[in-house]
């Protein structure tokens, strides 16, 4: 999958996302990129996201940060954005806890 330098940007998972019609599920869009040519790994990729109807580019591209946490590093236990901050702790003498 095209993720450095110099790479091919038809080879990544997003090159697909202005080729389709909204709103697209996610079998949709991984089908569409299967039929496009796409890598074996930009299709896996796509299959990962959350299984839903996206209505825009936009709207697939903000899961694509917690579908590479799962698709690039194989584990479930991914901390989605509304969790973001909630575990942070000071460290030192009088450690505050933020909410």
């Amino acid at each position: 999958m095209a993720r450095g330098v110099g790479e091919r940007p038809e080879r990544s998972p997003s090159a697909i996302l202005s080729e389709v019609e909204y709103p697209i599920t996610r079998d949709e869009l991984s089908s569409a990129a299967a039929e496009a040519g796409a890598p074996a790994d930009a299709i896996n990729f796509l299959r990962s996201l959350p299984d839903r109807t996206y209505t825009s580019p936009s709207d697939v591209l903000r899961e694509f940060g917690e579908g590479s946490a799962r698709f690039g590093m194989h584990r479930t236990d991914v901390r989605h954005r509304e969790d973001l901050g909630k575990e942070a702790v000071e460290t030192g003498a009088n450690p505050t806890r933020h909410p």
